[in-house]
Formats: C-alpha cells, sequence, structure tokens
C-alpha cells in the first residue's frame, strides 16, 4: 500500500498499521478512521453491524424456509425411523415365533391331537379327537344267516339306507 494522506490524516503505511494493537470486540460505540470520497470521517460500530445486517437481510428469509423445512424433513425422518424400528421389532418376534414351532408339527398322543406350546416350551393336548370321520358306511352279509349289515363310525353322518320290500334303499338326510 502506497502512503497516503485522507483528508487531513497523516499518511499511514502498510507496516505502521500493522503494527497497531488489534481489538478484542467491535462495540457499537467504537470509533473507526474512513475515507470516504478523498475525505476523513469516521464509523462507529453501530454502523458497521448496520451494514452486515443490511447486507445479508436479503439471505434470511431463504434460509429461515430452508431450516424450516430441513426441520420438517427431520420430523419427517424421526417418525420413519420410529416405524421402522417397530417394523423391525415386530419381524424379530414373528422371527422367533416361527423358529420356535419350526418342526413341532402337530402330534397324535393318547387318541387326541397335541400342539406345541412355544410359551410352555411343551405339547399341550387340544382335546380334539385324532381319528378321522368315517365318510360312508360298509356292507357285509353274514354267510351263514345271509343278514345283511351297515358299519359305520359313531360319528357318521351321511346318507342312512333301509330295506324297503327286499330293495336297499338310501334315506338322505338334508336337514
Amino acid at each position: 500500500m502506497a502512503d497516503k494522506t485522507t483528508g487531513g490524516l497523516t499518511a499511514v503505511t502498510e507496516a505502521a498499521i500493522g503494527s497497531l494493537p488489534g481489538i478484542a470486540d467491535l462495540y457499537d460505540d467504537t470509533l473507526l478512521p474512513v475515507e470516504q470520497q478523498g475525505e476523513a470521517r469516521h464509523m462507529t460500530g453501530r454502523q458497521w453491524k448496520k451494514y452486515a445486517q443490511a447486507s445479508v437481510e436479503g439471505y434470511v428469509g431463504s434460509a429461515q424456509d430452508a431450516a424450516s423445512a430441513a426441520a420438517g424433513s427431520a420430523a419427517a425422518a424421526a417418525k420413519s425411523a420410529a416405524a421402522a424400528a417397530g417394523s423391525a421389532e415386530d419381524a424379530a418376534g414373528s422371527a422367533q415365533s416361527a423358529k420356535e414351532y419350526s418342526g413341532k408339527p402337530p402330534i397324535i398322543q393318547n387318541g387326541t391331537w397335541w400342539t406345541w406350546n412355544a410359551a410352555a416350551q411343551k405339547y399341550v393336548d387340544t382335546g380334539e379327537a385324532a381319528r378321522g370321520n368315517l365318510m360312508y358306511a360298509t356292507f357285509y352279509i353274514d354267510a351263514a344267516t345271509g343278514d345283511l349289515y351297515m358299519v359305520t363310525d359313531d360319528e357318521y353322518t351321511g346318507p342312512q339306507f333301509r330295506l324297503v320290500d327286499g330293495d336297499l334303499e338310501v334315506v338322505l338326510n338334508y336337514g
């Protein structure tokens, strides 16, 4: 920087400015020497502050909008994360349940169906009979007497039969 006098201020060199002690803070009432259009003037810290505020004012609205949008996105992300965590817990529970029951099909014991109870870690009796219902009637003729017999299961609910004048008839139960 060349030596220059400014509106009556003594010329200052770059070396001279660099040797001055620095200031810790710029207060509203701090005075600063400035040159404006060839004249020596002073400027306060308050003026510098207003100048700085005015220079960024155009960016504040868009920065606030961006911050608001970011906050909304963060809230949505947090909600999604919570939902994902819940789904993960449900999936883990389902996987554990599947693991508990895998390889443990229902079994027949003492004439009833028994199913695996994962909580009790043992098979439990369902009380359901483990025999199939006979879905048809069978017939046989006693060779010694010539009598015709019909055989069904106790729980048979199919059609009934009867002999009428030597003919075998089917009786359908619809009600």
